[in-house]
């Protein structure tokens, strides 16, 4: 029963009640479905394509195979969200952490986001792997405890490596 509420609710990309209505393991995946759909629109709708590029990634990646290329909730989602995209036009002085090997986060989008928003300042961990910087012993934790305690960002972007 919980896997067809899952399935009706990705289907019609009522995120909200699909979180309220998951245990916590399965909330977070469909957190991460939520922004990864979210993110663009222009999934492909059709099945056949689906298949024609598991086809190819399989024999193109021997090892990890067509792992990425099946179909995803996002092909049966909604093309228009329930609200309008968020428009990042401000000064807010948020500190972003970024690992340089950020399997869901790339480097480049991290440094997307710091370009949108004016006011703030990037911590970029060279040599960083992984999603998450705080918390774990990472060259950003000294800048990051600093901002959460005081709210004062560095003068500049910083560069720091891993391991440090």
């Amino acid at each position: 029963m919980r896997n067809s509420r899952i399935a009706l609710f990705l289907a019609v990309g009522a995120v909200t009640p699909l979180v309220t209505a998951l245990t916590p393991a399965t909330a977070s995946a469909a957190e991460n479905r939520a922004v990864v759909c979210a993110d663009s629109r222009a999934w492909p709708r059709d099945p056949e394509q689906y298949r024609k590029d598991a086809i190819r990634d399989k024999a193109k990646y021997p090892l990890y195979g067509d792992f990425a290329s099946h179909i995803k909730p996002c092909a049966f989602w909604k093309k228009t969200g329930s609200e309008p995209a968020t428009r990042i036009a401000n000064k807010v002085r948020a500190l972003i952490l970024q690992n340089e090997w950020d399997s869901q986060t790339p480097l480049n989008s991290g440094r997307g986001l710091r370009r949108a928003m004016k006011g703030s300042k990037m911590v970029t961990v060279a040599g960083g792997v992984g999603h998450g910087v705080y918390g774990i012993k990472s060259c950003a934790d000294k800048t990051a405890t600093i901002y959460l305690t005081t709210g004062r960002l560095p003068a500049r972007d910083v560069t720091c490596k891993a391991g440090r």
